[in-house]
């Protein structure tokens, strides 16, 4: 009976942490990502620090493609609807359009944003602005 329990507070947790889990279409934040101040790191942070998703008080840790990264932002620029569907984060074009216009908006950094990050929880995708063509939908691979 303690094991069921306890395997559904750990299901439970990781569903409130990452919504995007579940099917269907959910609400992400967007932040702008400082790439001024974000690092890469040669080791991911510690067991406490992987389950809360940051690297410390002010930063948040993502690995994509082997590349591991403690990521400062800027924002929150605003809010998007996503559903993510066969390890990508798909965008409605709608969506995309939106998501042009907080990057112009991001006024966190003194550079312009060029990569913007969707956050459910924790970090969910990180989306060049470069990739984002006005009026079309996105695929972006989820982290």
């Amino acid at each position: 009976m303690v094991a069921v329990v306890a395997l559904g507070a750990a299901a439970t947790l990781l569903v409130v942490r990452d919504p995007l889990l579940l099917p269907g279409t959910h609400e992400v934040t967007v932040y702008g990502l400082n790439d001024d101040i974000s690092t890469l790191v040669d080791e991911a942070p510690g067991l406490l620090g992987r389950v809360l998703g940051m690297c410390d008080a002010d930063s948040y840790y993502a690995e994509q493609d082997g590349r591991k990264r403690c990521l400062v932002l800027n924002g929150p620029l605003g809010d998007i609807d996503v559903t993510r569907k066969d390890g990508k984060v798909v965008l409605a074009a709608s969506e995309v359009t939106k998501l042009r216009q907080m990057a112009t908006q991001d006024t966190g950094s003194p550079n312009p944003t060029t990569t913007l990050v969707l956050m459910s929880g924790k970090p969910a995708a990180l989306v060049p602005v470069t990739d984002l063509v006005e009026g079309q939908p996105a695929n972006i691979k989820a982290l």
